[in-house]
């Protein structure tokens, strides 16, 4: 994300927590919250830390991933669209692998439908449909683990500089988008073999296209390249659940699954 946005306060604030935050991601350690002095007062402050966190990590970022965008979650955050965070190369598998965590901590399992960009996407660009810029839908499970102990306790803002609780991100299938209403009633979401979520619904429901089209926006606002390839994983169809430590999951639509396990390291 661009650096146009400054930190309101301190210029070098942005930088200390970008490092904070990064020693958490290396160790695996989570804490309470943020020291206060290094705590963004608002959205942007946060995207300010999660541009320098990144950069801090060194890692190849192949995406985002989208969070709070239902209904209900961008009027209870009041942030009015959803959070974005980067999904890193490293923690990018594909379905049938394995996810190392780095300790038994609570981990949060979200099934989503995920969008591959067939293009770049400068932040010049006015797309009139921003699905006309998409190769191909697939899904995803995200795994979310924030630095943060309890992530909602902490604000938003610190959210936002944590990558938004970004822990890992499965993909699956390509699917055909003459199937993608189907999906939802599909779901069913299995830990070791037994039923943990199936579909949500109501104001609870993630609209992908609405979340997606937020997403090119707030890109603009930032001065992101959204370059080709890129995958947009757009937030959860699925109730979310924690599991802790080594499980099985399978993540279960139409004819097919997403499977993965999950290790302590």
């Amino acid at each position: 994300m661009s650096e146009a946005h400054g930190f309101d306060r301190e210029p070098l604030a942005a930088d200390a927590a970008a490092s904070y935050l990064a020693e958490l991601w290396r160790s695996g350690r989570q804490v309470t919250a943020l020291p206060p002095e290094l705590r963004p007062s608002s959205l942007e402050e946060g995207y300010d830390i999660q541009d320098r966190l990144v950069a801090a990590l060194g890692e190849r970022v192949v995406g985002w991933k989208l969070g709070v965008g239902s209904r209900k979650g961008k009027i209870d955050s009041k942030v009015g669209r959803a959070i974005a965070g980067r999904v890193l190369a490293s923690r990018c598998v594909r379905t049938g692998e394995t996810v190392r965590l780095p300790d038994r901590a609570p981990v949060t399992v979200e099934f989503e439908i995920a969008y591959v960009l067939a293009r770049d996407i400068p932040p010049g660009d006015r797309l009139g449909d921003p699905l006309d810029a998409i190769a191909e839908i697939r899904t995803t499970v995200e795994l979310v683990r924030a630095r943060f102990v309890d992530r909602r306790s902490v604000g938003w803002p610190s959210f936002a500089a944590d990558n938004a609780g970004f822990e890992a991100l499965i993909v699956g299938e390509v699917v055909d988008p003459a199937r993608l209403a189907d999906i939802a009633p599909s779901t069913q979401v299995l830990v070791d073999g037994h039923e943990r979520a199936r579909a949500l619904t109501g104001d609870d429901v993630t609209d992908v296209e609405t979340a997606f089209t937020d997403f090119v926006a707030l890109a603009r606002e930032r001065g992101m390249m959204l370059p080709k390839g890129s995958i947009i994983s757009t937030g959860t169809v699925s109730k979310p659940f924690v599991i802790e430590g080594t499980a099985e999951v399978s993540a279960r639509y139409l004819d097919t699954a997403i499977e993965f396990k999950t290790e302590v390291a």
